[in-house]
């Protein structure tokens, strides 16, 4: 079974479950992102190309053979023969050649340019690597925000349903109320704008909803056909923060960009090396076997008896040629420069983002206990203020207010664990670790 099939079992059986898993959904774009194919691919092509980088270190071999005639004025011969007394005339008005050969070649050095181009296919097919490794992340960094997107807009549209609820709910005690004279009819107003804005407000989750859906599905590479998804959650853990050190270790270490800036110090240092080797001298060999005949046999003959074999030795040595040789060479060095200085200044700025994004999750797992009692004071706040209410010693204001204080509570609880679980595989992924964990997950 290919992956694309692999992909759509999966996507059905996840949509004819309950719900779905973050790990299923990674698993579908990695599967099936065309991003992904291509660094595959890109992959595929290095591998072929540090192949081919071996031929400069291999011996050539050619065969080659010719038929030719040459065509000259008829011209008469004759010839005596003294003994028989014979005399024997013969004409002639071209010339037949036949050849075969076969030829050696062999670079014995070429001022180390062969070896470097296979170091430079080696750094190609690492870069390659890492560029997959890098899209990779990209890809997981992607599905995690939109599917904990999806959950964050599936937990507000259940708040603001709840609100609509508790809206109604009080519109209709207010209503009561209102008819046995013990509330003026503009308690029975306020509620009923709450209600229209519960109302109101619901709509505009609905929508969101159907948006992060969509996301979603484009992020996981699929057509979005209007399938009911359901996205599932676990308690927010507050993670393992790494240290500063720990992050300038595993930035130096994982990272795919940081790699690949570094792969790329080494390769312009190979293109150094290889602009140099071409002002040392090269040394090559050739072996030649060949044979020659006026006519197809007397050519197999040759080759079995009459054949020659030469062997060639040739040095070249470059003198002067304009001073092409040595202005590359400078230019190869400011590039291996260039390269290292955009290596410390990566390394530099993915340091402070890691850093900034560390004392963001600190901040978060201080924070999030503190909402989390928050809502927890909202929710009993409204409880005795409807209590109060029903008892006749609180106002209408007093509902509504403890009423949107809960619902405040409750949005910035949900958006506040959203941005924590962004924030956690934004550091996963700036490490270079994110997926390294997925595949550890997947073991």
């Amino acid at each position: 079974m290919n992956k694309k099939s692999i992909k759509w079992v999966l996507f059905f059986t996840i949509i004819n479950a309950q719900g779905y898993t973050l790990d299923d959904c990674i698993q579908i774009a990695i599967d099936g992102k065309k991003t992904v194919l291509s660094a595959e691919l890109g992959v595929v092509s290095a591998s072929k190309g540090l192949k081919a980088s071996y031929s400069g270190l291999l011996p050539s071999v050619q065969a080659g053979t010719s038929v030719g005639q040459t065509r000259f004025p008829e011209t008469e011969t004759i010839s005596l023969d003294f003994v028989n007394y014979e005399l024997d005339t013969s004409k002639t008005d071209h010339y037949n050649s036949f050849s075969a050969g076969l030829t050696l070649n062999q670079t014995l050095y070429d001022g180390g340019r062969s070896w470097n181009q296979v170091q430079q296919a080696k750094t190609n097919l690492d870069i390659a690597k890492l560029n997959q490794r890098s899209i990779n992340i990209q890809v997981i960094q992607k599905v995690i925000q939109s599917y904990y997107g999806l959950l964050q807009a599936q937990k507000l549209l259940d708040v603001s349903e709840k609100n609509l609820e508790m809206s109604t709910q009080q519109v209709s005690l207010v209503e009561k109320q209102f008819d046995l004279g013990v509330v003026k009819r503009t308690d029975l107003l306020k509620a009923e704008v709450a209600e229209g804005q519960a109302r109101v407000d619901l709509l505009n989750r609905k929508t969101a909803l159907q948006n992060a859906r969509r996301i979603l599905f484009n992020d996981m590479g699929l057509q979005d056909f209007g399938q009911q998804i359901t996205a599932s959650e676990n308690d927010w853990v507050i993670p393992n923060i790494p240290s500063s050190s720990e992050i300038l270790q595993l930035l130096k270490e994982q990272n795919p960009s940081l790699l690949i800036s570094g792969s790329q110090v080494a390769l312009n240092d190979i293109s150094y090396r290889l602009v140099r080797g071409l002002r040392l001298p090269s040394l090559n060999t050739s072996v030649n076997y060949s044979a020659n005949g006026e006519s197809g046999n007397e050519l197999l003959d040759a080759l079995k008896d009459n054949w020659s074999l030469g062997l060639n030795l040739s040095i070249s040595l470059p003198i002067y040629n304009g001073r092409t040789l040595s202005i590359q060479q400078q230019q190869a060095s400011l590039l291996r420069q260039q390269s290292e200085y955009s290596y410390i200044t990566l390394l530099n700025d993915l340091k402070v983002q890691a850093e900034l994004i560390r004392e963001t999750l600190n901040n978060y797992s201080e924070i999030i206990p503190l909402n989390q009692s928050v809502v927890a004071a909202a929710e009993e706040d409204l409880k005795l203020a409807r209590e109060r209410y029903s008892l006749g010693s609180a106002t209408i204001l007093e509902i509504l207010d403890a009423q949107v204080s809960l619902i405040r509570s409750n949005s910035t609880l949900i958006n506040t664990v959203h941005d924590a679980r962004v924030q956690e595989a934004s550091l996963k992924a700036l490490l270079g670790t994110l997926d390294l964990e997925y595949k550890q997950n997947k073991r």
